[in-house]
């Protein structure tokens, strides 16, 4: 059988260089023989960093553009990074390979494993942000993929995105903690995390529920419907006609 050909990106400038060892180490466990899975960033993204909706515009076309280049070069499958999706459904309508998102992924893993799940990312404050500025992007795509009842709640930890990127040592001990609020207060019996190997793999063994890690959730879905030849349906997802995405 042909070899599987995942392109796996992080939709921003710079992506490789802050992000990719992190993404490195979280996609090791999955490469093995029969299966590629190659890093791609974004030259020419205007931004470094993803926080609210106006950053996913900016994104979202030059991400298109690389989710298309994929498909021309041979890729089987694309899993398009950051938890906002900027652009995937824009790839999946212009796209015949398959596309996963990393909130689709890790939201359909959770409802597997749970019944509500708490992502727990990066923020400007620490706690429970449910209904607030910061989340919306989150809360608006668990309602478009259908999963609005099953979110308990968007936790945050103070910190940038970068942050993670650079492994700050207090991270881990912050986010337990918000996992736990998530548990007691919020009803969550699954998490949806985010940062380094280190930090994700110690949130599996120290909680009792179950931690998805998004970008191995995106790269496994990629996979699977790679490998079962089955892509995003042309009538949920029609194809675009004269739409230049080249521009």
């Amino acid at each position: 059988m042909e070899p599987i050909r995942i392109c796996a990106t992080i939709p921003v400038r710079n992506g490789l260089k802050a992000w990719g060892d992190v993404h490195r180490e979280l996609l090791a466990p999955l490469q093995r023989p029969g299966l590629e899975i190659v890093l791609w960033d974004l030259p020419d993204a205007p931004i470094e960093a993803i926080g609210n909706a106006y950053d996913c515009e900016l994104v979202a076309m030059p991400h298109l553009r690389a989710a298309k280049r994929a498909e021309e070069e041979g890729f089987h499958a694309v899993a398009m990074g950051c938890l906002d999706e900027p652009g995937v459904q824009a790839a999946k309508e212009a796209l015949a390979i398959p596309v996963t998102g990393e909130s689709e992924a890790s939201m359909h893993f959770a409802s597997m494993v749970g019944r509500r799940f708490t992502f727990l990312l990066p923020g400007e404050t620490s706690g429970n942000q449910r209904g607030g500025y910061g989340t919306r992007c989150i809360e608006d795509v668990a309602r478009m993929y259908g999963f609005a009842d099953k979110l308990a709640s968007v936790r945050t930890v103070s910190g940038k995105t970068l942050e993670f990127a650079a492994r700050d040592d207090s991270l881990p001990e912050a986010m337990i903690e918000q996992a736990r609020l998530a548990m007691q207060e919020d009803g969550a019996d699954a998490i949806i995390g985010y940062g380094s190997l280190d930090v994700i793999g110690r949130l599996q063994r120290e909680l009792p529920i179950p931690v998805i890690d998004p970008v191995q959730a995106s790269a496994m879905m990629a996979e699977s419907l790679a490998r079962l030849s089955i892509a995003q349906s042309v009538r949920a997802h029609p194809r675009p006609g004269n739409v230049d995405i080249e521009n």
